[in-house]
């Protein structure tokens, strides 16, 4: 994991040409399977396989070996920019979802080839563009889909529009997630700066979003994005709910089995940039000692900080840095900062970075073009690593190394 005392640098970095001057590698997914799959090769826990979505608005997947990624298909077929793109399930790992500025919301079949690809395909005539989807529900039946300030439903065994929830958010939803644990309960986000938890289990055609509203979360500014994650030791792996927004702020709030917990924040870092870039330069990282610039995720580790949260915050250049949410000393209800930086990301990418994935060999994808996959390796003297300083140790026995490129 991240958090070894070991020093972490790109192993291999594959780069895709854009297209028309646009740029690519806008996102990155990871299948993690947790449950037995039928097709041994994607049984492995923690995923082997990588989807981005690409700039010609393809989505490439690759197959994800030992520091090593290998292209394996292609799906074309949306006809303007992939706004989202996910494995939704983890007993299909050949499926993927995605949805278009097309106005369509598909799901592909790795397994066929041409356009045999795609599976099914979800669409209303209303809806001129999809900005995100996710497929669940209590039987996994259940395709979701944001357009504008609507959430629309679709039953997957019959492809038949089922609902619109019109009322949850005012303004446009950004992300829908079914949270993988809980397949029944759906969590959206909007840039009305409120993110929504409902009960989508039970008859397809009895969801509602009044009867089955089961949370609201409100962070005052626009969600951007948003997932899953630890809530510490003894808790789920996905029992925290993150979201980032904006102005890039990061909020966390309960997602654990007690409904009357549900929805509770119980961590906001209020500027969260200057939380990092202070954290940072406490740590002597020099990289991202002067200026963070964005958030590009949230995740857990279970030998990291306790299973904690960890925020993942980079600048202009391409430098990314992992820091662990911290409410040591910090007495307001909620309230919380960033630790020292467990992980630094540096010299892999020249641009922002959009993704980040987690695992023994984490992946980044980034506006440069460029997919990396990053790499342990041991300073040869102790205290150098092949890009610069090792940083200082973030407590608990876990170290950090500056990461570099190979």
């Amino acid at each position: 994991t991240i958090s070894r005392r070991l020093g972490v640098r790109p192993i291999n970095t594959i780069r895709i040409a854009p297209t028309s001057g646009t740029r690519t590698a806008a996102k990155i997914v990871f299948l993690a399977n947790r449950r037995p799959s039928p097709l041994p090769a994607f049984a492995t826990y923690g995923g082997v396989y990588l989807a981005a979505s690409l700039s010609t608005h393809a989505i490439k997947v690759w197959h994800r070996g030992d520091g090593t990624l290998g292209a394996c298909v292609d799906l074309t077929g949306h006809g303007g920019p992939v706004t989202d793109v996910s494995f939704p399930l983890p007993h299909e790992p050949w499926a993927i979802l995605s949805s278009s500025e097309d106005g369509t919301t598909r799901l592909w079949d790795c397994r066929a080839s041409g356009k045999a690809q795609e599976a099914q395909r979800y669409h209303a005539h209303f809806a001129k563009s999809h900005a995100t989807a996710a497929l669940g529900g209590g039987n996994d039946h259940l395709v979701a889909a944001g357009c504008q300030e609507k959430i629309i439903f679709w039953d997957r065994r019959a492809a038949n529009g089922l609902e619109v929830f019109e009322d949850s958010h005012s303004e446009d939803v950004t992300r829908v997630r079914f949270q993988p644990s809980r397949r029944n309960r759906l969590f959206t986000a909007s840039v009305d700066g409120l993110a929504c938890a409902f009960d989508c289990g039970g008859n397809p055609a009895d969801i509602n979003d009044e009867a089955g509203l089961m949370a609201v979360m409100a962070t005052e500014t626009a969600i951007v994005e948003m997932g899953f994650c630890g809530a510490g030791a003894g808790a789920g792996e996905d029992d925290a709910f993150w979201v980032l927004t904006g102005n890039e702020e990061c909020f966390v709030f309960d997602a654990g089995a007690n409904a009357e917990t549900l929805g509770d924040l119980t961590a906001h870092v209020p500027d969260t940039r200057e939380a990092a870039r202070a954290a940072a330069a406490a740590a002597g990282c020099v990289a991202l000692a002067e200026k963070v610039d964005y958030l590009v995720s949230c995740f857990s580790s279970p030998s990291a900080a306790g299973g904690a949260p960890l925020v993942v915050a980079g600048t202009q250049a391409g430098a990314l840095g992992v820091f662990p949410v911290a409410r040591e000393h910090i007495e307001l209800p909620g309230r919380a900062t960033l630790g020292a930086p467990l992980a630094t990301f540096e010299g892999g990418h020249k641009d922002i970075v959009r993704a980040f994935v987690p695992g023994a060999a984490p992946v980044t994808g980034a506006e440069d073009s460029r997919v990396c996959v990053w790499g342990h390796s041991a300073p040869a003297d102790g205290g150098e690593s092949s890009g610069g300083k090792a940083a200082r140790d973030a407590g608990d026995s876990v170290g950090s190394r500056r990461h570099s490129p190979h």
